[in-house]
């Protein structure tokens, strides 16, 4: 950050010798000593005496070397001071948080990668699991949130937002306590015969849609109740005051106290993963390579 005659100055001095310096900086006697010259002649003054035993700082040349050496201190304090800045500051992404779709699971994906990256920090924005907030909160990622994490299946969302599939959350039914099949450990669907089964409203994500099909053509004994296109806190409240048996994930089994989370004789799983903006900042693109690369690196 000093200017290069300045710099050579201060080891010249500090070495007693042009000869001596010329060893530390790597470079010739005479380019030290043009160096020297050079800077004489900006200042208009004459800072060292040369002789055969070396030289000797003339007043000017004790004057600058003392202010040199603060400026040496000062620069190398700013670089410092800059470089923790940058740490401190660091780029925050403000992630959306909810019922259903808590921060959490990015946070546990981000763990392993936290020491590597400092310069990411986290910003929890809450949102609630309604059909219309839920609607806003996608058609305006990257103004107040930037991305969710969830399993985020519908057409009218994928379409809204851009999509990084993180893995697989198994479907299971979950049944409320005092319920015959809540005992079981795992059900079949002979055992959800003549069990009201509330689910997601079909006609907006393919592959429940393809589930509630199978169902109706190969079970038709299990009656179906639909909920709407999108689960809320309601949404468990309701089975559990009814009765009602609800199609679930694995990865929400402590939403409701009162309903028991079974795993059921199927292979039906639903993706999850990080939704963002269809337009990101150059931010949210690179934590999403990150994000990608460290996949890559755990298959």
């Amino acid at each position: 950050m000093l200017s290069q005659q300045l710099q050579v100055f201060l080891q010249v001095v500090d070495c007693g010798s042009f000869s001596k310096a010329a060893k530390q900086l790597f470079v010739t006697p005479a380019s030290v000593m043009k160096h020297m010259n050079t800077l004489e002649s900006r200042l208009g003054v004459t800072l060292l005496k040369r002789s055969n035993q070396g030289i000797e700082l003339t007043a000017a040349g004790k004057s600058l070397y003392k202010d040199g050496k603060k400026l040496l201190a000062f620069a190398e304090n700013a670089a410092a001071r800059a470089k923790k800045a940058e740490h401190t500051e660091g780029i925050t992404i403000r992630v959306g948080s909810s019922l259903l779709n808590p921060s959490s699971v990015l946070m546990d994906l981000w763990a392993p990668l936290r020491e590597k990256y400092p310069k990411y920090k986290f910003h929890i924005v809450p949102y609630e699991d309604t059909k219309e907030q839920i609607l806003s909160v996608i058609s305006s990622l990257g103004e107040r949130i930037d991305l969710l994490v969830g399993a985020f299946n519908s057409r009218t969302m994928r379409e809204a937002a851009s999509y990084l599939n993180l893995g697989e959350y198994r479907l299971c039914v979950a049944a409320p306590q005092g319920h015959p099949l809540a005992a079981r450990k795992e059900l079949t669907m002979r055992d959800l015969h003549g069990e009201h089964l509330m689910m997601v409203k079909s006609g907006d994500t393919e592959l429940l849609d393809h589930f509630h099909n199978m169902m109706n053509m190969t079970h038709p004994q299990i009656l179906i109740e639909e909920a709407g296109y999108y689960y809320d806190k309601d949404t468990f409240n309701s089975c559990e005051q009814t009765g009602s048996l609800l199609l679930t994930l694995d990865a929400w089994a402590s939403i409701h106290p009162s309903l028991i989370t079974l795993p059921v004789c199927w292979d039906y799983k639903i993706p999850y993963g990080i939704l963002y903006s269809k337009q990101p900042s150059e931010d949210i693109k690179n934590f999403i390579e990150i994000i990608k690369a460290s996949m890559q690196l755990t298959k």
